[in-house]
């Protein structure tokens, strides 16, 4: 438990020798009735009844919480919320520990909560574990000391009868003090500790202060396109080694210079959306960092500006720097647009525009469409490189995105109602195509519609399904031949599926377009 630290200046022994209490005590609402007052209910505090002066108002840790009287749910241990609010922490059951997350966006478990095996003992154990700084600087900021309580007794099995009282003393120092018992198959020890936070207000404060402040923050070193300077130069992204419009110290480079990088430095981040979120030209991890921008230039090297790279942590800094090259074509169109003229980008994005698409038609609540949720949606990109790879996971993410959320069953009733009989075997954009077909499409115009997207679901069926090894690789080289690279291939195709879902759109749900994203 915790106790005020006031109260141990300097500590009283004999009074925290009385002290008396069970991990099982929590608030509770007490009846008083009798002995000549009138009745009364209040609320009691774990802490009410020590037996100690020196643990008045302080804090317990630790709750040992059961089900009384449904032997169906076993003891569970509970944490003072107070701490685990504090220190922001969130229960994950199949760690059994209380956890945050760290400066990298990685799962940190701080509290944990450890079951130990059955021994000779017929109970099992259980350990309570914490981080010792962040339990002192909760100490220091609640003005506590960690009172430790313990009782150990050790026998042989069969061997025990009794205690004697030979051999029997006690042991103190400043913070401590126990009493002690041995004999020829037994030993016991029982006492108390008085542990204060070996850290000061200080330390904490300018822990906290160099958090906000990037006090002591390291910067990794990177080749940027100087233009203020006109020069291709490597330098630090330290805030003190850049300017911006307003300051515009001399000859130094400004905050937007781009960096360029290999397209498979995003390669991490798509691999692990549990944990990065890549949009449309951002990149995130959880609550740890963000990447304000980037984009993708003609020649397919990812850039971002060296003001961005320096507002991610250090270790984050260095994997950016492995991928970091000079630039071999100019920052993307779109970029040039947005990041320096301040205008909207006139470039099309068939990604953006699907992906309003999808938007619309999850929120249309249709019987024949099954809403793909943002995190479907969210993994949809175009490829950066050149893997194949990443190719055929971007064809199957997309393929998944739009193909996939059309309902056979509803489109054969809808095609049923509209008085043609569909055949058993058509599949979902064979029933799509018969639909425009209904809705005053040529047999042929209808076919070339829906066409990207039997393109893409084949495409999906033979890279990321049941596809030879040889006709992979035969579709590989067919993209990279007819577009040079996959990027460019992936770009046509999205184009395509956005022409047909346009289409599609304005004859079976007029009303549903982008702009309703």
């Amino acid at each position: 438990m915790l106790a005020p630290a006031k109260n141990f200046n300097p500590p009283v022994f004999e009074d925290l020798e009385r002290m008396h209490f069970t991990t099982d005590r929590t608030w509770i609402i007490e009846h008083s009735s009798g002995g000549g007052q009138p009745d009364r209910v209040f609320l009691s505090d774990p802490m009410d009844d020590t037996g100690s002066e020196s643990l008045k108002g302080g804090e317990k840790l630790i709750f040992n919480r059961s089900f009384t009287g449904v032997s169906n749910f076993p003891e569970t241990i509970e944490i003072n919320q107070k701490l685990v609010h504090a220190l922001d922490l969130y229960f994950l059951a199949d760690r059994n520990a209380y956890c945050r997350l760290d400066e990298k966006g990685d799962i940190e478990e701080i509290i944990k909560i450890t079951m130990l095996p059955k021994g000779k003992h017929p109970f099992p154990g259980r350990i309570v574990t914490i981080r010792a700084d962040c339990l002192y600087e909760y100490m220091v900021l609640s003005g506590t000391y960690l009172i430790f309580k313990f009782d150990f007794t050790r026998y042989k099995f069969g061997h025990f009868s009794d205690w004697s009282d030979k051999n029997r003393g006690e042991e103190q120092t400043h913070a401590t003090k126990y009493h002690y018992g041995t004999g020829p198959s037994a030993s016991f020890v029982n006492g108390f500790m008085i542990s204060p936070s070996t850290i000061t207000y200080d330390d904490v404060l300018a822990k906290r202060t160099g958090r906000w402040s990037n006090g002591g923050k390291q910067y990794a070193t990177f080749k940027i396109q100087d233009w203020r300077n006109k020069r291709l130069v490597e330098i630090s992204c330290a805030p003190q080694n850049i300017t911006n419009y307003f300051d515009a110290k001399p000859g130094l480079p400004f905050e937007v210079s781009p960096a360029f990088f290999r397209a498979d430095v995003l390669s991490k981040y798509k691999a692990d959306p549990d944990k990065y979120t890549i949009g449309d030209r951002t990149i995130s991890c959880r609550n740890a960092w963000h990447l304000t921008t980037y984009d993708i230039n003609e020649e397919g090297q990812v850039h971002t500006y060296i003001i961005y790279l320096s507002q991610l942590p250090y270790e984050e800094q260095l994997y950016w720097q492995a991928f970091n090259e000079w630039p071999k074509a100019p920052i993307s169109k779109r970029a040039f647009e947005t990041d320096y003229d301040g205008q909207f980008s006139t470039q099309y994005d068939p990604i953006i525009k699907l992906k309003s698409y999808v938007r619309a038609l999850d929120s249309a609540d249709l019987e024949w469409w099954k809403a793909r949720g943002d995190e479907l949606i969210a993994v949809v990109h175009l490829p950066a490189s050149e893997a194949p790879a990443e190719w055929a996971s971007e064809i199957m993410a997309l393929d998944q995105m739009i193909v996939e959320g059309f309902q056979t069953k509803a489109l054969r009733a809808l095609l049923t109602a509209k008085g043609k009989t569909p055949d058993k075997e058509w599949g979902t954009i064979k029933l799509l195509e018969e639909l425009l077909v209904v809705y005053g499409e040529s047999q042929e115009d209808a076919k070339d519609v829906v066409a990207p997207l039997r393109t893409l679901h084949h495409l999906r069926s033979k890279l990321k399904g049941h596809g030879a090894v040889s006709e992979r690789r035969s579709l590989e080289a067919q993209a990279r031949s007819e577009f040079e690279t996959f990027r460019n291939h992936f770009t046509q195709l999205a184009a395509g599926c956005d022409a047909a879902m346009t289409r599609i759109m304005s004859l079976l749900r007029p009303g549903v377009t982008p702009n309703d994203a």
